[in-house]
């Protein structure tokens, strides 16, 4: 084995072993972590006043079936507040939210698009309670899903609390997207039993209002309030008993689109608090948020890295020319996927297409972040 060889064999190597850290290595580590260390929560059955804020952009076809689902909520009605905040809306729904007015729900209006996180923001300002749910208008909760998510607050450590995202698969191309969504929570459920949160659900989260005083406008309010949380004390963890459900998208340009905007959100809070990344200072959550945020959006890079290497590699041997044939036959899957809607529904074909596409569109996210793009507003999402 020549010098080229050893240089290439070790590029190919770290890639992969990123690639396999970031989807499997963690997960592992974390379980292991979790037979040693097992964080509780004190859960009590309280009922104290809430708020809950749901932030809407032009969402006339739905905003009503939000209210309702809300309202049938098994909460005390004395003591569930109801805030819709309107960025903006230039269809009907601000006077369906005015409808609502008798039964205790209120409407705020930001006069100019300003954004969701910017419109939660006041909602939570005007909140006059010290627990506040954030939800989207998309997002619709199980009878018991903020009673349950509100016992975990009995406990004094815990600042933040993560509702469990479900899906409704009604296509069977939803390019992955369930399996997904399954993967993240799975991950949330360790983090939560060993240490905390690194990001909550953006469509289905609760925070002690007190920790809210340093609101950024145009973040990402699920990824900076748990590192926030963890740098004034609390934890961040998941409550999978409260559920909220929502719909997958089954075209995969616009889920491409989706990812494409959380991610450059995500990039734009993760140099914010770039700090946490310390070690000697945050220990484990560092590693955490090392592992769950900037490994995954590195790996578009280490795949690129990985593909040039073995092409390199081709003349060196059978072994190199075997595993370039299994590499490339993913990329070929997920364009054939791409290309031909039908196949989407083949689990063969969706699971390509989908891995391909989301690491794209982390590629074109740190573009997008590195150029200073921003996506402070939001179009409804047709789901």
């Amino acid at each position: 084995m020549n010098t080229t060889e050893i240089i290439l064999l070790t590029i190919f190597v770290l890639a992969a072993a990123e690639i396999l850290w970031s989807y499997l290595g963690y997960p592992l580590f974390l379980l292991v972590c979790s037979r040693f260390v097992r964080r509780q929560t004190q859960l009590k059955e309280w009922l104290p006043e809430v708020t809950v804020v749901i932030t809407a952009h032009n969402e006339e076809k739905r905003i009503a079936q939000k209210i309702e689902n809300t309202l049938a909520l098994d909460y005390p009605k004395d003591k569930l507040h109801v805030t819709v905040v309107s960025d903006a809306s230039t269809d009907g729904t601000e006077e369906i939210v005015r409808s609502y007015a008798d039964r205790g729900v209120s409407l705020k209006i930001i006069p100019e698009r300003r954004g969701k996180h910017y419109g939660q923001g006041k909602g939570v300002a005007s909140a006059s309670t010290d627990i506040v749910v954030l939800s989207d208008a998309t997002t619709f909760l199980k009878s018991d899903a903020v009673r349950l998510i509100v016992q975990n607050y009995a406990d004094p450590s815990i600042g933040c609390v993560s509702g469990c995202d479900d899906v409704k698969e009604q296509h069977d191309s939803s390019v992955g997207e369930g399996a997904y969504v399954r993967y993240e929570m799975a991950l949330r459920r360790l983090e939560s039993r060993v240490s905390s949160l690194i990001g909550a659900s953006g469509s289905f989260f609760s925070v002690r209002k007190d920790l809210c005083d340093t609101w950024i406008d145009d973040m990402s309010s699920d990824f900076y309030l748990p590192l926030t949380c963890y740098i004034k004390g609390y934890r961040s963890i998941l409550d999978e008993r409260a559920v909220g459900y929502y719909s997958v998208l089954h075209d995969p340009s616009r889920e491409f689109q989706r990812k494409l905007r959380t991610i450059v959100h995500g990039l734009e809070v993760l140099f914010h608090f770039k700090r946490v990344l310390n070690p000697f200072k945050y220990g484990l959550y560092s590693i955490q948020l090392l592992s769950h945020k900037l490994c995954r959006w590195l790996v578009p890079f280490a795949m690129l890295a990985a593909l040039i290497s073995n092409i390199l590699l081709l003349p060196y041997g059978v072994v190199y020319q075997m595993v370039f044939v299994l590499h490339i036959a993913t990329y070929i899957l997920a364009a054939a996927a791409f290309l031909y809607k039908p196949v989407q529904n083949l689990t063969i074909f969706k699971i390509p297409l989908f891995f391909v596409m989301v690491n794209v569109s982390i590629l074109l996210a740190w573009y997008k972040f590195l150029q200073g793009e921003k996506y402070v507003v939001w179009k409804a999402t047709e789901r």
